[in-house]
């Protein structure tokens, strides 16, 4: 598919890598209301102020891929997934620069947080924006973290990711140019079968 790109354009980046070792299932593919897990922070991605969705697969990379194949999205495979989330921002960074794919801004999300809406994305993209910080970030249990918007003047760094701390350092090592948001949204991500099952009955 041919990817939409351009300096005042911004990218999402759907990590969905990681293995489910917690799980005795493939959770990327768990069934949420007319989709998946993963179609879901799919679909909110394609319908929030996003020019391009990237998705970064690792383990399970072909069966999780068949269940995404109808939507428009550019699936990038981790084949260091196991390295942990940080090898997945990289991965997605470095197909950016082979590519000559240039963004404004990117968007980091998870594919397991099905309770985030197209509103708070679209608020993430807004102050990215309006704030002088250029980094914009969700606050969980008082910490910085993704979702979160970063400038393209912090795509190096991103590139060079490799643990499983994911953008967390970045974040920490840059703090006054950081805005963190406070908003009233459901951060729980999908991490055991019982949290899946109480999410998708709190859905009900």
């Amino acid at each position: 598919m041919k990817v939409k790109g351009g300096e005042e354009s911004i990218a999402m980046i759907i990590l969905a890598a990681g293995a489910s070792k917690r799980m005795s299932c493939t959770k990327q593919i768990l069934p949420w209301k007319n989709t998946t897990l993963l179609g879901n922070a799919i679909e909110k991605g394609l319908d929030s102020n996003i020019n391009q969705v990237y998705v970064v697969l690792g383990a399970h990379s072909k069966l999780i891929e068949e269940s995404i194949s109808k939507y428009p999205v550019q699936i990038i495979i981790n084949n260091k997934w196991q390295k942990g989330i940080g090898s997945s921002i990289s991965c997605a960074l470095e197909f950016f620069k082979l590519n000559k794919l240039t963004y404004k801004s990117v968007l980091v999300s998870l594919g397991d947080m099905p309770l985030i809406e197209v509103d708070y994305y679209n608020l993430l993209i807004k102050y990215s924006s309006a704030k002088k910080e250029r980094i914009i970030a969700s606050n969980i249990n008082n910490k910085p973290s993704v979702p979160a918007v970063f400038d393209n003047c912090y795509f190096e760094k991103l590139l060079h990711l490799n643990s499983d701390k994911g953008a967390k350092d970045i974040m920490r090592s840059v703090p006054d140019d950081v805005f963190i948001i406070n908003a009233n949204v459901n951060f729980v991500d999908v991490d055991t079968e019982i949290a899946y099952k109480e999410i998708l009955y709190s859905c009900k």
